[in-house]
């Protein structure tokens, strides 16, 4: 197979905009949400979905990883992928399936009876996770064809939530439009197929080779699974109420947005990476390493500490009266940008590309640890609160781990240095945004100036501070400018 050419550039561009679509649609339609069906009902859904995604996790077996980073380990050669892409499609279909038939008696004989309708929706979760390939195009570095695919499917989604959910009583239709428009996405991108692989009969493939790789990768997935979701069920266990999973919901739903921007670019570089490896570029990786640690900390600071300054304004403004509490919790969530930013780029760029999949199992399986213990610990006391708490503490303990087990690429001790000015420039672009409280008012007017001021404050104090790393990009974004092009010449 002929090797392409890729852009690292442009495949964060497009996957920041593909990992964007799926997190910043809910955003949009969320003032509407919790105006027409409520907390409880969010609640209700959030709690549901969750459970759902167990079954979901069951069915994928660690398939998406260990597929992505076999295909870009061996994309140069078609015949190779082909065969891996169609052991490894076939091998999900049949575990979703088998995935779908325990959700199916799960339904019937230990859901509670205020969700089986829900629970019955929500089986289009399933049916769309048995049919995602996208880790196929992930492999290749073609990010740009699922942008185009989910932008499509997730604006009409949009459209039609505003046309069919009207009332409290339409949270069905509102679960059938958010999980359908995932399976249609899931299924379009099946006509992409024949560009990349050909068809092998089935009596040539060997669904057994892979089932102990996709084991080892599915621990951590279930892991992550298992006590992101676990905040949910143990909010509901504790407080008896949808409630407070409305406003967990809504508050981490406008974190992940943020956390997004930063992790795009891991899950870019992660099949680069492997590639590197395989060609023993080891250097390669290190320089690349560090500098996608530095242009997350230059993303991530900021967006930490300036979502944590303008939240008291924005939340009240965006969800309305009634959810101050998801302020709270915001403010909490923020300090993950930074953490789940390092996270993705050591796991995904160091762990995983080099084979230390062992590693990077003990390190999520530790936070695993460390979030159920404290979810016991805090939520009957501090509610979503506590499980916000427990969260962090989690993701701060996995990074720990994975540094540690990292410590022959990256020091932590580099880390904290290369965070310095960054930190800085935020102190300064915090103050800031605190002295303009005193004249602007509760407005998006006065968000969207707080915003804007702050960014570029923080960029001012940055360059001013003469962080290397910053004043490369700057000088890169000079270049590409079409005015200050025509200036200089």
């Amino acid at each position: 197979m002929k090797e392409r050419k890729v852009s690292v550039k442009k495949n964060y561009v497009y996957n920041l905009a593909y990992q964007m679509l799926a997190v910043v649609i809910p955003l949009l339609i969320q003032p509407y949400i919790a105006r027409v069906l409520g907390a409880g009902e969010v609640g209700a859904f959030s709690y549901t979905t969750a459970i759902t995604g167990y079954f979901a996790l069951v069915g994928n077996l660690g398939i998406a990883t260990y597929g992505q980073l076999r295909v870009a380990a061996y994309r140069n050669d078609r015949k190779i992928v082909s065969h891996v892409f169609w052991e490894l499609a076939v091998l999900r279909f049949i575990l979703m399936l088998g995935s779908a038939g325990i959700f199916l008696l799960f339904i019937r004989f230990v859901a509670r009876p205020e969700y089986k309708m829900l629970y019955s929706v929500l089986l289009v979760q399933i049916m769309a996770s048995a049919i995602d390939i996208a880790w196929l195009l992930q492999g290749f570095e073609e990010f740009k064809k699922i942008v185009l695919r989910n932008t499509i499917i997730k604006v009409a989604s949009v459209i039609l939530i505003f046309a069919f959910v009207k009332t409290q009583n339409d949270l069905l239709i509102y679960a059938l439009i958010m999980n359908g428009s995932t399976l249609l996405g899931n299924a379009s991108i099946w006509y992409f197929t024949p560009s990349f692989v050909d068809r092998v009969p089935f009596r040539e493939l060997n669904l057994r080779r892979h089932l102990r790789s996709c084991i080892i990768y599915f621990i951590p997935t279930i892991a992550t699974t298992f006590y992101l979701s676990l905040d949910k069920q143990m909010i509901r266990w504790f407080t008896s109420t949808s409630v407070e999973n409305g406003y967990y919901e809504f508050a981490q739903k406008i974190e992940q947005m943020a956390v997004t921007v930063v992790t795009s670019l891991s899950i870019v570089t992660m099949p680069r990476m492997a590639n590197l490896y395989n060609m023993n570029a080891i250097d390669r990786m290190k320089n690349r390493l560090e500098q996608t640690i530095r242009f997350i900390l230059l993303v991530a600071v900021p967006m930490c500490v300036g979502m944590i300054s303008v939240t008291d304004y924005l939340v009240p403004l965006y969800l309305g009266q009634g959810f101050e509490r998801s302020a709270t919790l915001l403010k909490i969530f923020s300090l993950l940008i930074i953490v789940v930013g390092l996270n993705n780029a050591v796991g995904k760029q160091v762990l995983m590309p080099v084979g230390r999949q062992t590693d990077y199992n003990r390190s999520v399986i530790i936070g695993a640890f460390v979030n159920f213990g404290l979810n016991l610990i805090l939520i009957p006391r501090f509610y979503s609160v506590g499980a916000v708490i427990a969260s962090v503490a989690a993701e701060t303990s996995i990074l720990l781990a994975f540094i540690y087990y990292s410590r022959d690429y990256i020091r932590l001790k580099w880390i904290i240095k290369a965070s310095v000015k960054y930190l800085a420039a935020a102190a300064i672009m915090a103050a800031a945004i605190a002295l303009s409280r005193t004249w602007l008012t509760r407005s998006w007017k006065s968000i969207a100036l707080q915003v804007a001021g702050g960014g570029l404050i923080y960029v001012i104090s940055v360059l001013a501070l003469r962080d290397r790393f910053a004043l490369q990009m700057w000088a890169i974004i000079k270049r590409n400018l079409p005015f200050i092009k025509k200036k200089q010449g």
